[in-house]
């Protein structure tokens, strides 16, 4: 709890720290005008406004402790300017349209996290080590970035700091939506119930996030491309592959639903241990918000890509309003239930708030019957675990995993039964072995 806890006051600390700089940065070097003096000037402006938060955290810094339950705001003020390098240098690659390369550079800082962080827990550093342990990921990710980027350094440019500003001021607000969405129910928690519930909801959170790495990674890969089509007013490719990123997206939401539905209990109980079984519930309902949080991965990027920063950030505004109030009504009457149910009903109204600004411009058409069929395999994928398990039983680890993994390839072998999926299937496995 004392750890996520970190993490939380981290991510939040670091919204006044970026301000939307960094999307703003990326989105002008995907425009390839004058990219060196853009990222400059960029770097520039973000360290005017780390500094400060830097400051204002050493200031309070008892005050921080004394939430935290723990001496570590003096690594907060380490680990701020640091998370912010390296998430720079992964928009700055991004932003040279070099969006598969940023996985090594956020794969260089989960290894060296787990790596240092085991290796510490081991000699018994405790919390603290797992505190080093971020700040020495975000050393080598930073590092790793500035070495893998193209764009040099050029003269920084007073009108180049206009452009980086005129943007930023419009991606403000999502910036701080999804920092809210992830984080500031558990600040919530945190500051309502107990420590223990911290533990136990955040657990719930990230078993749900898997389930977004292909959304996240399309969200990704289309904002850079979209930009660089909106330049060349293509409307038509970007009509085109918004319902062909759709369908991947959401592959992975619809059984990962159905399977939580059916083993989040033990997938609690049998993984992390009974204590944590009382988000159970929670994680079904962050499970079911997935759906429309993939949508808006996809649709909100869509947006930003088209130039239009502004209506995210009217969308994003009644997400934190509604994120915030869910939240505090809801986890005084339900707890971590509460917690689950506010944040997911923020994000599917934020989520069809986008759809009808998206549509305004764009004319969206909705792959349903390829979604329809994932969610069929999904449902008689279901039917038959559910049969397995009232037949033989889930008692251990080693049977949740043999039906997990059952399942998986159940769905997956019912996926290919209908044939556009399985062509698209094909054609993508193709390409992945020849690139």
């Amino acid at each position: 709890g004392v750890f996520f806890l970190f993490q939380a006051l981290l991510s939040v600390l670091v919204l006044p720290a970026n301000l939307g700089t960094r999307i703003a940065l990326e989105k002008r070097i995907s425009e390839n005008n004058r990219p060196g003096q853009m990222l400059t000037t960029g770097v520039l402006l973000k360290c005017g406004l780390v500094v400060p938060v830097v400051l204002a955290v050493l200031a309070l810094s008892d005050v921080i402790d004394g939430y935290l339950g723990m001496e570590l705001a003096i690594y907060l003020a380490i680990a701020i300017p640091l998370q912010e390098a390296a998430m720079t240098m992964n928009n700055v690659v991004r932003g040279e349209l070099r969006v598969g390369e940023t996985a090594l550079i956020e794969l260089s800082y989960i290894v060296v996290w787990v790596g240092v962080g085991v290796l510490l827990m081991n000699f018994g550093f405790g919390v603290i080590g797992l505190v080093y342990a971020v700040i020495a990921g975000y050393t080598v990710q930073f590092g790793y970035g500035f070495l893998k980027r193209d764009t040099p350094f050029h003269r920084p440019n007073l009108s180049c700091a206009q452009s980086i500003i005129e943007y930023a001021k419009y991606s403000i607000v999502p910036e701080i939506d999804g920092e809210i969405h992830s984080w500031m129910d558990v600040l919530i928690i945190g500051y309502l119930l107990t420590q223990a519930a911290v533990g136990a909801y955040e657990v719930a959170w990230r078993i749900s996030m898997p389930v977004l790495l292909t959304a996240g990674a399309i969200s990704l890969v289309l904002f850079p491309q979209i930009s660089a089509w909106d330049a060349e007013e293509s409307i038509a490719s970007i009509e085109n592959v918004i319902p062909a990123a759709l369908t991947p997206s959401l592959a992975l939401v619809f059984p990962a639903f159905f399977g939580g539905l059916l083993f989040a209990p033990e997938i609690l109980g049998f993984i992390f241990g009974l204590e944590f079984t009382i988000a159970s519930t929670a994680l079904v309902i962050l499970l079911a918000g997935k759906v429309p949080e993939a949508v808006q991965s996809i649709v909100g990027k869509a947006l930003l890509g088209i130039n239009r920063p502004d209506l995210v950030t009217r969308a994003a505004s009644l997400d934190i309003v509604l994120n915030l109030v869910f939240n505090f009504v809801f986890i005084v009457q339900f707890g971590l239930v509460g917690a689950a149910v506010g944040t997911t009903l923020a994000v599917t109204i934020g989520t069809a708030l986008r759809i009808h600004y998206l549509s305004r411009f764009l004319t969206l058409q909705v792959p349903y019957r390829d979604l329809g069929w994932c969610l069929f395999c999904s449902v008689i994928m279901f039917l038959v675990l559910f049969s397995l398990r009232a037949t033989v039983g889930i008692e251990t680890l080693p049977q949740l995993l043999l039906a997990v993994g059952f399942g998986v390839v159940l769905y997956c072998t019912l996926l290919v039964f209908y044939e556009p999926l399985r062509i698209q299937i094909v054609r993508q496995t193709r390409a992945m072995f020849v690139s």
